[in-house]
């Protein structure tokens, strides 16, 4: 008999949106976004804390109902990325010996078990997923090792360490909607997942997935993991210098960055002072401001304003390349780097980044199909198009059993049998 075809339900608490898809696997593996819905949550979301749980319940439920307008299948659970503040990353190797020479999927458990031994920590919960395992048999790496020969089997594993308030509030507002969460990733894998190409991922690349209010960076070579990293800072960092600079709201400010973004001539120029390069000194374009408060100018130079967004982004992305420097994984970006997010967008980051990092670099758009619908192609998507994907790979791992789970994705059996274990015959 044939499978039922996989549906998912994936979300991104993210600080500008809660975005929500809705996906379906066809029998040849392509993926078909079947519904998608966003609200914004300015306000009730920072740097993956839920600010308002109300609020956050509000914007939960706009943004299923949009994604639900659209497709016909039901769900009763969602899977979502996760970040914050005060995340710590691990990568852990764990072994077993193959008592029979064949592996099996309690070895595969077995090693995992052991990769997770001592990590955890008080008000703290692990947070890994099935597309951040390596497994080998004898050394020799394999995609997946169930049913191969060997004598000892080792899996290389990502964890990230997630404070308890992060993930129970998150929690809280899934069951709000009458939904449970099935499973968690780490934004910066999801990112990895939503827009990198196999190719760059083998080759040797960093994803940088720049948010409202916080920037999260993944590295990978050889199909590996080589390190993550979620910097508390993010695009709303270029308006509130704007904003305090000109003494306007947030919004305009907002406007003024989308409007005029990264300066070329500061990029290509004097991009090492800290003050306004006297090629632009004299006034050029005026600017009029819409919401400047009493005393203060009406009318600035666009060279000021160029200058301003210019110096925070400047700063920003240094910061990028002292993390990448300090742990050696510069050497590693044969690929470069790829930028995602709606920070993204900004008008020649791309050029910002090359000139700072020194690598090639491009912009990340989400890995969702050629009939997916248009809003979903932005940056901003890239999170929430990984975290369907680490949903259908979480799937079928819970079918094999290589995990211990009862969500919705197990089969019947697969469920009675893990209760005939847990409760007539107990460990």
């Amino acid at each position: 008999m044939r499978r039922k075809r996989e549906v998912v339900a994936a979300a991104d608490f993210g600080s500008r949106e809660i975005r929500v898809l809705i996906a379906r696997q066809d029998d040849d593996g392509t993926i078909q976004i079947i519904g998608h819905g966003s609200e914004p949550s300015l306000g009730c979301i920072s740097q993956g804390v839920i600010q308002d749980l109300n609020a956050a319940q509000v914007a939960l439920k706009k943004a299923l109902a949009a994604a639900r307008r659209d497709s016909q299948p039901s769900i009763k659970s969602l899977f979502c990325a996760i970040d914050g503040k005060k995340v710590e990353t691990f990568i852990r190797e764990g072994n077993t010996e193959l008592d029979q020479q064949v592996v099996q999927q309690q070895h595969m458990r077995k090693a995992l078990g052991i990769a997770s031994h001592d990590i955890l920590a008080p008000g703290k919960r692990v947070i890994s997923s099935v597309t951040a395992q390596e497994w080998y048999v004898d050394d020799l790496r394999v995609m997946d090792p169930a049913g191969m020969r060997g004598q000892v089997l080792k899996t290389r594993v990502h964890f990230a360490l997630v404070p308890s308030v992060i993930v129970d509030n998150l929690v809280n507002c899934i069951k709000s909607q009458g939904l449970t969460l099935e499973d968690l990733i780490f934004t910066p894998l999801a990112s990895g997942q939503g827009c990198l190409m196999p190719e760059e991922m083998e080759l040797g690349v960093a994803v940088l997935d720049m948010g409202r209010s916080s920037t999260d960076l993944a590295v990978y070579r050889d199909h590996r993991i080589l390190g993550t990293h979620c910097f508390e800072w993010g695009g709303f960092y270029l308006t509130r210098d704007v904003a305090a600079r000109f003494h306007i709201s947030f919004e305009e400010a907002n406007d003024l960055i989308l409007t005029y973004g990264l300066s070329s001539n500061l990029i290509d120029g004097d991009g090492d002072s800290d003050e306004l390069p006297a090629s632009v000194v004299e006034p050029t374009v005026p600017v009029k401001l819409k919401t400047n408060v009493s005393g203060s100018p009406s009318i600035v130079d666009r060279a000021e304003v160029e200058f301003v967004i210019f110096e925070r982004a400047r700063e920003l992305m240094t910061k990028v390349r002292q993390y990448l420097e300090s742990r050696g994984l510069m050497r590693s970006l044969v690929c470069g780097i790829v930028l995602t997010g709606g920070a993204s967008e900004i008008k020649n980051h791309i050029q910002l980044a090359n000139a700072v990092l020194q690598v090639s670099s491009r912009k990340g758009t989400p890995n969702c199909g050629e009939n997916a619908p248009q809003a979903v192609a932005d940056p901003a998507y890239s999170a929430v198009v990984g975290v369907v994907r680490h949903a259908l790979a979480y799937r079928v791992a819970a079918r094999s059993g290589r995990i211990d789970t009862e969500g919705p994705g197990l089969s019947w059996w697969r469920r009675a049998w893990l209760f005939v274990k847990r409760y007539v015959f107990p460990s």
